[in-house]
Formats: C-alpha cells, structure tokens, sequence
C-alpha cells in the first residue's frame, strides 16, 4: 500500500511547466495545471538577472493549458517564467 501512495502522490501533482515551438517574438507554454484552474493566475517573467520584466495574468481553463506569450519588445535572450510554485526557463530568439 505505501509504494502506491507514493506513486499516486508523485504522478497527481500538476505538470511542469514546458516550452513549445513558437514564432520570433513569442513563447509557446504549456502549463498543464491551468487547464482545470478557474479565474485568472498571475505569469511573471524574469531576466537574467531575475528582475521581473512582464507580469501577465492567465485566465485558467485553456485545453491542455498551451498559451502563447506575445514578448516582442524584450530582446532575445534567457529568461525565466513563474507561474505560482512552479518555475520555467525560457528562451526568446
């Protein structure tokens, strides 16, 4: 019983965070845990120096969580995306 509990409390958290392919300027995410989240959650990207740099609220409830991220007036760069506990780097070409 102790192994499944383990395993149920491993595979029912809320996905991670991933970045999918996307035009220049854009970041496709999927943020698995935004697909059953009601109202509105706050996206906060950093830069390299993890100064915030947008702050973008989420409205939950998109099929399987994929939003895409207009940052054209940032430039290219490393970048790290927090959305609630869970946190992502990411890349702008």
């Amino acid at each position: 019983m102790y192994i499944w509990s383990v395993l149920l409390f491993l595979f029912s958290g809320n996905p991670a965070l991933r970045q999918l392919p996307a035009e220049k300027g854009t970041v496709c995410v999927c943020i698995g845990m935004m697909e059953r989240e009601k109202g509105t959650v706050q996206c906060t990207i950093y830069d390299d120096q993890q100064v915030p740099v947008r702050m973008i609220p989420l409205q939950g409830g998109h099929k399987n969580g994929v939003y895409t991220l207009q940052l054209q007036s940032l430039p290219a760069g490393k970048y790290v995306m927090r959305v609630r506990e869970q946190a992502l780097d990411i890349r702008l070409d």
